[in-house]
């Protein structure tokens, strides 16, 4: 008689197999590939110099490209088992490394491009916790 009352099951993306999992969208798997495009191209240009483009700076666009898509990749999808403690001084590393090797293919010296490239992971780093910190809600939180 009340047989009715109970919802209906939810119905989840789990058993129907293909190349996304539950919850990830095709635009949270394309953006590190769209990202890794850009950086790749970026590194090319930065190497070039304005010069003649040569395939020496196509294997480095395609190596640096798929390097920082894969990263991205892997941050984004792990990032939800880690604490923020964890995972913002991950992005900080990923992206100051990142910058400080675009700023080091151009005509910097070695130290302004580590130094530009710590600064940035820094500020990264403090962005990403406070972010995190201030949107996340407490585990142990108890309600009184």
């Amino acid at each position: 008689m009340a047989a009715h009352a109970a919802p209906a099951p939810r119905r989840t993306s789990a058993g129907r197999g293909g190349m996304f999992h539950a919850g990830q969208s095709p635009l949270a798997m394309g953006l590190p590939l769209l990202f890794g495009i850009g950086y790749g191209a970026y590194a090319s240009f930065m190497a070039r110099g304005g010069g003649p483009a040569r395939y020496e700076q196509l294997w480095l666009a395609l190596a640096s490209g798929i390097a920082f898509a894969a990263v991205m990749y892997v941050l984004l999808f792990t990032q939800h088992r880690m604490k923020r403690e964890l995972r913002a001084p991950l992005w900080g590393v990923f992206l100051g490394a990142a910058v400080g090797f675009l700023r080091g293919l151009g005509d910097f010296s070695i130290y302004r491009s580590v130094g530009f490239g710590l600064v940035i992971g820094a500020a990264v780093t403090v962005v990403t916790y406070y972010w995190w910190y201030t949107h996340e809600e407490r585990a142990d939180t108890n309600s009184t």
